[in-house]
């Protein structure tokens, strides 16, 4: 893996979810069991892990943040189309009271 693949590979380590960094952690620890993953802070030479190891991190990395984006896309439908919903019953609300204080 090049330099460039480690600094991105490290670049989405960062941006995990805290449930997904444990798993990458566990991908480490699995090839090297000196490796403190439960640690409270972990180091993490790229370059001291295997090839192999690299690779399963690289391709769990790029699945767990694409299971993030679709999460995060669908929220925000979520929270768009709820807007939408109290926007529509604020503006039936206020038709409403209109048409009492001209009656």
């Amino acid at each position: 893996m090049t330099t460039e693949e480690k600094r991105k590979l490290g670049s989405g380590l960062s941006r995990l979810s805290p449930e997904d960094l444990n798993k990458a952690l566990e991908i480490i620890a699995q090839k090297n069991p000196s490796f403190q993953a439960t640690a409270e802070e972990v180091d993490l030479d790229m370059d001291a892990q295997s090839e192999s190891t690299l690779w399963r991190l690289k391709f769990f990395v790029k699945g767990a943040l694409e299971v993030q984006a679709k999460s995060s896309a669908s929220k925000g439908q979520d929270n768009s189309k709820r807007k939408r919903e109290i926007c529509d019953a604020l503006a039936k609300t206020a038709r409403k009271r209109s048409k009492k204080l001209s009656s």
